[in-house]
C-alpha cells in the first residue's frame, strides 16, 4: 500500500508540474489562446501570468497529494485501500476542474492587459501561410507499419496462448488491489483467457486515429520567416510520430505482459506488474517531456537563434472567435477536421464538421466497450 500511496504521489506533482508548464511550452502567439502581436509575446506581465499559472498547479498538486500520506495511519488497511482508490479518483477530476479554472482566470487577466495598453491586432497586417507540398515532404511513421506492428504483437501473443493454453489453470486472477493481492478471479474459458487481447485489439484502430489525425492536422505556419517555421512543424510532427508508435508499442507489450503474467505466473506475486509498469511510465512520460521541452507546439522552439529578432509588424491571424475559451474549435468555414490546439501540445477536433463527432462517438464506443469486457471477466 505504502508504494502505491507513494506511486499516487509522485503521479499528481508530475501532472502538477506539467499541466502548469503548459504555457511555457505553447505558442508564443497565442498564451492561454489569446492572440498576442509579436512585439509583446515576452512583456514582463505576460511571463508573470505564465509563472503564476505554473507555481498555482504544482502548489494546487501538492496539497491535493497530501491527505493520501493521512489514509496511510489508519490501521484497516481495506479501508485505506477503498478510501485512497475514491479519493485519487475525485482529487485527479478536482485538480482539472481548478487547473481549468486558473486557465480562464488567465486569459481573462490577459484579455484585460491587452485592452487596458490598447493592443490590438489589426486585420491588414495579420498573415496565413500555407506551404502547398507540406504533407507531401512530411517524414512520419507509415501507416502501415504503425497497424502491422500492433497486429504482429497480438497476433504472437493469441498465437502462444493457443499453443500453451492447456498450461492455463482452471482459475486465474485478473485483477489485484494496492497490496498487490488478487481481488477477482476467473474461471476458465476462451472468453475470460482472450478478455486482455480483445482489448488490445479493439485498441488498434484507436491508436491509429490518434496518430492519423496528430499528422493529419491542419499546418499552421507563422508568417514570418515561413520556410524555417514549415521546417520547424515537419520535424515536431516527425519526432512525435515516432513518439506516438513507441507509446504504442509499449502498450500492446505491457498488455500482452500482464496477460501472460495472469495466465502462467501469476503466483509468483503481483510485485511483476509493477516491474513492468513503472518502467513503462517512467519512459512514456520522460519521452514526452522531452519532446515537449524540445520542440514546443508545432516545433516553435527549434532554430530559435535562426529566427533573429521577430518583426513587431507582422502576426499571426486572430481566429479566437473560433475557439471557445481557447479550447474547442468551432468553424463551419475551416474543411479542416483536425486542427494543432491552440494552447497545449498536439491537435484537436473542428466541431463543425460531422467527422469530428464521429471521431468522438468512437472513442466513447472504445471506453464502453471496454468497461463491459472488464466486467465479463469477473
Amino acid at each position: 500500500m505504502l508504494i502505491f500511496s507513494w506511486f499516487m504521489v509522485l503521479m499528481f506533482l508530475i501532472i502538477g508540474v506539467v499541466n502548469g508548464i503548459t504555457p511555457f511550452y505553447s505558442r508564443l502567439g497565442t498564451p492561454f489562446g489569446i492572440s498576442v502581436p509579436t512585439s509583446h509575446q515576452k512583456d514582463p506581465y505576460v511571463v508573470k501570468l505564465k509563472k503564476a499559472f505554473l507555481y498555482q498547479n504544482v502548489i494546487g498538486s501538492i496539497l491535493l497529494a497530501a491527505p493520501i500520506f493521512f489514509f496511510l495511519l489508519w490501521d484497516d488497511q481495506a479501508k485505506v485501500e477503498m478510501v485512497t482508490s475514491i479519493y485519487v479518483t475525485a482529487a485527479m477530476f478536482v485538480f482539472i476542474f481548478l487547473s481549468f479554472l486558473l486557465y480562464l482566470q488567465k486569459r481573462k487577466q490577459l484579455r484585460g492587459w491587452k485592452e487596458a495598453n490598447g493592443i490590438r491586432i489589426e486585420a491588414k497586417k495579420a498573415k496565413i501561410v500555407i506551404d502547398t507540398a507540406y504533407q507531401k515532404e512530411l517524414k512520419v511513421v507509415s501507416h502501415s507499419v504503425f497497424v502491422s506492428a500492433q497486429l504482429f504483437i497480438l497476433l504472437v501473443t493469441v498465437a502462444v496462448t493457443l499453443y500453451f493454453y492447456d498450461l492455463i489453470p482452471d482459475r486465474f486472477p485478473v485483477h489485484w488491489n494496492s497490496s498487490n493481492e488478487p481481488d477477482r478471479i476467473a474461471d476458465k474459458s476462451y472468453l475470460t483467457v482472450f478478455m486482455l487481447p480483445a482489448i488490445q485489439l479493439l485498441m488498434i484502430p484507436m491508436m491509429f486515429f490518434s496518430h492519423y489525425s496528430f499528422i493529419k492536422s491542419k499546418q499552421k505556419i507563422s508568417p514570418y520567416l515561413s520556410d524555417l517555421s514549415s521546417k520547424q512543424s515537419k520535424l515536431f510532427r516527425q519526432a512525435w510520430s515516432y513518439y506516438f508508435l513507441v507509446v504504442t508499442v509499449l502498450t500492446q507489450l505491457l498488455l500482452s505482459g500482464i496477460h501472460f503474467f495472469s495466465l502462467f505466473f501469476a503466483d509468483q506475486g503481483a510485485e511483476w506488474i509493477l516491474g513492468m509498469t513503472i518502467p513503462f511510465v517512467v519512459i512514456i512520460v520522460g519521452y514526452s517531456v522531452y519532446l515537449t521541452w524540445k520542440y514546443g507546439q508545432g516545433g516553435e522552439k527549434l532554430f530559435l537563434n535562426e529566427a533573429g529578432e521577430l518583426p513587431d509588424e507582422v502576426t499571426e491571424a486572430d481566429e479566437e472567435r473560433f475557439w471557445k475559451w481557447g479550447v474547442w474549435y468551432y468553424n463551419p468555414e475551416d474543411p479542416s477536421i483536425f486542427v494543432e490546439k491552440r494552447f497545449g501540445i498536439g491537435s484537436t477536433l473542428n466541431m463543425a464538421r460531422w467527422q469530428a463527432w464521429a471521431f468522438v462517438a468512437g472513442l466513447l464506443a472504445f471506453v464502453v466497450l471496454t468497461i463491459v469486457l472488464s466486467f465479463a471477466m469477473g
